[in-house]
């Protein structure tokens, strides 16, 4: 996918589209928040993952995309079985699905913070944690080298020429992963996303940016030290990078999705 950032007139789209971020201890504390809601590929995945805090994010992550899809489809989380199984090698990670479910899924998880997204059709999200955020401050950028592969000159350069480097290079990542993760396309797929002419601060939420036949939305309800991005494929002809698009995300919290959905019922 090749994008560049010239805006476009026309009339606003939408879709319907459910996101949530969460501290993992959150999701966790949930009734019912167990590993016995994982399916057997998952636990091989969790049991893995090489620190506490890893397994922490990872399951609650998973927990939490549960949420998100029953919540937009109306059914009980502890039903919803996620599958993940990579088009290149077959393993079981890369895009996941909630099988028997007509609607797309994405997840994602950083350092205590998770973030999923349901949507009724394909659907990306990315979450990264600001470093030094908490102490008002902005950590160098990190260079060039090692990112080459993942961003075009024009976003080098970007990225560079910002007062907060670090602060642009993760709204530029976490925009470009949200839209690898909807194609399905891996991360060498981000070298041909040239994002480099999008506004640099958080769009607002009703306002998404709009590539071709996706929307893209930056993640305002986080927090302070977090950066996110969600990219969801709209109905309609394609348009133009920057065109009008109307906001169909609801975006919830903890508390919303506990009023109406738990994962009661599983063994904990």
């Amino acid at each position: 996918m090749s994008s560049t950032a010239s805006a476009r007139s026309e009339e606003p789209v939408t879709t319907a589209l459910t996101v949530a971020v969460a501290e993992s201890e959150r999701v966790l504390a949930l009734p019912g928040a167990g590993v016995s809601v994982l399916t057997d590929a998952e636990r091989r995945r969790l049991a893995a993952a090489r620190t506490e805090r890893a397994r922490a994010d990872f399951l609650a992550a998973h927990l939490l995309a549960r949420l998100c899809v029953a919540r937009h489809t109306g059914g009980a989380a502890r039903d919803v079985v996620l599958e993940q199984r990579c088009p290149l090698c077959s393993g079981p990670h890369g895009r996941p699905r909630a099988a028997g479910a007509r609607c797309g899924v994405s997840l994602s998880y950083a350092d205590g913070v998770v973030a999923a997204s349901a949507a009724d059709r394909p659907v990306g999200i990315d979450i990264e944690r600001l470093p030094g955020a908490a102490a008002g401050r902005d950590a160098p950028a990190p260079g060039a080298r090692g990112y080459g592969s993942f961003l075009t000159r024009g976003e080098i350069d970007r990225i560079r020429g910002s007062p907060a480097p670090r602060s642009a290079f993760l709204r530029l990542w976490v925009r470009k992963e949200a839209l690898v993760k909807l194609t399905g396309r891996g991360l060498p797929a981000m070298a041909d996303t040239d994002l480099s002419q999008l506004p640099p601060h958080p769009a607002a939420p009703d306002r998404p940016h709009r590539l071709g036949r996706i929307l893209l939305y930056d993640l305002s309800d986080v927090p302070s030290d977090v950066i996110g991005a969600v990219a969801v494929t709209a109905p309609g002809p394609p348009a133009g990078p920057g065109s009008p698009a109307a906001s169909g995300m609801q975006s919830l919290t903890i508390d919303d999705l506990i009023d109406t959905l738990s994962f009661q019922g599983a063994e904990p």
